[in-house]
């Protein structure tokens, strides 16, 4: 299973080194294989696992089952967060109890996510889910892009599970005698999803027994031709290299974010599994203020290097006293060299960013953050005497200077517009 999910992983470009991942965890056998087998990848992967485990309300043993979840993760030495959702409230939208709760759950997530700075979440669905969705589809009704299935990323929920068939999981979860739930409901027939599961599937494999399999070639396929389409939204005569064309197309089975493929007058935006052409327009750069800001001090103030409306950033003046902690972009006065200074993003800049492993491109970084190309030139960059990157406008701060339990003194950084 394990070398199954680090295939999976690295083909879709799942996860990258340094980066935080919450681990959606309800104690069942997916979710809970999920855990365990991205905490074998940790090392080799280079990620930092945390868990969360989203507690519906919907049965009485809800809570007393993610109180189980904290524990064990707690025995794993992995931190985790248990979340109360109203579901009630979301019905109120008139919707399905199972999708007022998947609305409410994946939000949660969300939010949690953002508060313990994770880049991404990672989701259970399995092999089989995916059979069952495209099966699901086909009854109700769909087009190409239905039968595509369930995508390998989407924003940043990730499901690293999606090549596993279940007997598989249900082994490795056996073989090392690791406990898990079991959900009733996912065993009620009122809810079209068990019926397809414990019905309507075993029933076709009586007449194929390799159904599973076929759905998910079918889905593969539909995958493979919803990525054709794209060719018709670039305008005639545009030039495109093979390796612009596959690059283009392996962005559209990955399903999430946004991205730019540039071509010859213009470039390729690949959004959330759909296509824009952009044309390529010269924008001339805001004109800097000066080379480079080189005399930011402890003392603080408001530092602009592009004239607005790009940022400028409000460095507040130094704090004795220990460090209060959280997410904000604060850095330890005697880890960093002084002055600071700001200066424009170089190609070839690397950065380490804060509860990460490693530096990364800055370029990348960018992307990641779904920073617009025609932004980028006019972030400063704030370094430190050295010219170790401290912080980018919409970026982690970095990991040099990070305050601790030992600091004396501190200050902090904010985005001015």
């Amino acid at each position: 299973m394990l070398s199954r999910i680090l295939r999976t992983i690295r083909e879709h470009s799942l996860l990258a080194r340094g980066e935080r991942v919450l681990v959606a965890v309800s104690g069942g056998p997916d979710s809970t294989a999920l855990l365990h087998g991205l905490l074998a990848l940790a090392p080799r992967l280079e990620i930092v696992v945390q868990a969360a485990c989203v507690d519906h309300g919907l049965r009485q043993e809800s809570a007393d089952e993610a109180a189980r979840v904290e524990q064990r993760c707690r025995a794993l030495a992995v931190p985790c967060a248990v979340l109360k959702v109203d579901v009630a409230q979301a019905r109120r939208a008139h919707v399905s109890a199972q999708e007022a709760a998947r609305i409410v759950r994946l939000a949660a997530l969300q939010d949690t996510a953002k508060q313990l700075d994770c880049n991404r979440i990672a989701l259970g669905h399995t092999a089989d889910d995916q059979a069952e969705t495209v099966l699901f589809r086909i009854l109700r009704g769909t087009g190409l892009s239905g039968l595509a299935g369930i995508p390998y990323q989407r924003d940043s929920f990730v499901r690293p599970l999606l090549d596993v068939r279940r007997a598989e999981l249900l082994a490795y979860l056996g073989k090392r005698e690791i406990a898990y739930v079991s959900d009733p409901s996912n065993a009620n027939r009122r809810y079209a999803r068990s019926r397809i599961r414990h019905d309507i599937l075993p029933m076709l494999a009586r007449e194929n027994p390799r159904v599973v399999e076929s759905l998910l070639a079918l889905s593969r396929e539909a995958q493979g031709g919803a990525a054709k389409s794209w060719l018709d939204e670039l305008p005639i005569g545009v030039y495109l290299p093979r390796r612009a064309a596959e690059t283009v197309q392996r962005l559209l089975r990955e399903g999430g974010g946004t991205r730019q493929v540039a071509v010859k007058n213009g470039e390729i935006v690949v959004r959330y599994g759909h296509v824009l052409w952009q044309t390529r327009v010269a924008v001339p750069p805001l004109p800097a203020k000066q080379s480079a800001t080189s005399a930011i001090f402890p003392a603080g103030g408001q530092f602009q290097l592009f004239d607005p409306p790009a940022p400028a950033i409000e460095v507040l003046a130094a704090r004795g006293g220990p460090w209060p902690g959280g997410n904000r972009a604060c850095f330890d006065v005697a880890q960093v060299e002084w002055p600071l200074c700001l200066r424009p993003w170089r190609p070839g800049d690397r950065m380490a960013p804060r509860f990460g492993r490693g530096t990364r491109k800055l370029s990348d970084l960018l992307i990641d953050a779904k920073i617009p190309r025609r932004d980028r030139s006019t972030l400063p960059v704030l370094c430190d005497a050295s010219g170790t990157i401290l912080f980018v406008p919409g970026l982690r701060p970095s990991e040099a200077g990070r305050p601790n339990q030992h600091t004396q003194e501190w200050i902090e950084l904010r985005v001015a517009r």
